[in-house]
């Protein structure tokens, strides 16, 4: 069975060691609530979150979630969550033809471009690492990935592959378009992690790594912290409280 492109398994899980202490368990504090720091090591200078495009049928094209946030007259921050931004949830409901973002991924076009941006800011563009959540449900996996190094982060198991940097946006197993949730390079000048139930993608790395993926203009982005609620209550501007 043939996959993933050239990112090839990775033999020894050793790589990965660092993450299952540098990530904080989920709903670990007193509130029972979920941080980036659960998603995103901590131990980086600046950080960032990314937010997956969604899609506005009645024009064919991506829409930003501040866009969004337009269209259903609501206040777009670093913390928003896609239900409270886009109405979702409101009786009335919110715009028509929002369609929301997807969970668990970048599409292919934005992690090349993060992926060219985050070249210039490691010494070991050519060796990065890739972790692959085993719970995708994509046919195979388990026999693709028999040969790669296995390790688990907190309550899920992953599977580790290694490549170039270039790598990043190959699919998994095509015709999946599922791609890598973690991936970080040799030296760990930064990290991208995408929580697999999340619409965004957080990375860490240096202040100036994380100034440019903030002035890029083809990602929307905001500065972030490991101390962010990341949870569906994570949106205190825009909607109450509500039960996860």
């Amino acid at each position: 069975m043939t996959g993933w492109g050239r990112l090839t398994p990775a033999s020894d899980v050793e790589p990965a060691r660092w993450l299952e202490t540098a990530l904080e368990k989920p709903r670990g504090r007193g509130d029972r609530a979920i941080y980036a720091a659960s998603v995103i090591p901590r131990g980086y200078e600046a950080y960032a979150r990314l937010f997956h495009p969604a899609w506005l049928a009645g024009e064919d094209r991506d829409i930003t979630w501040a866009e969004a946030a337009a269209l259903a007259g609501t206040r777009p921050h670093a913390r928003m969550q896609w239900h409270a931004i886009a109405r979702a949830g409101d009786a009335e409901g919110g715009p028509g033809g929002l369609v929301p973002p997807e969970a668990g991924r970048m599409p292919e076009w934005m992690l090349k471009a993060l992926a060219g941006l985050l070249k210039r800011h490691t010494r070991t563009p050519e060796l990065c690492y890739f972790a692959v959540w085993e719970g995708w449900g994509i046919p195979g996996l388990a026999a693709l990935c028999g040969r790669a190094a296995h390790f688990r982060l907190w309550n899920r198991g992953y599977y580790l592959l290694q490549g170039d940097i270039e790598d990043a946006a190959e699919r998994i197993s095509p015709p999946s378009p599922q791609h890598a949730s973690i991936w970080w390079p040799g030296d760990r000048a930064w990290c991208v992690a995408t929580g697999v139930d999340m619409m965004c993608t957080y990375v860490g790395g240096s202040e100036s790594c994380i100034a440019e993926v903030l002035a890029d203009g083809r990602l929307e982005a905001w500065r972030a912290s490991p101390d962010d609620r990341a949870d569906v209550n994570g949106d205190t501007v825009n909607a109450p409280e509500r039960s996860c």
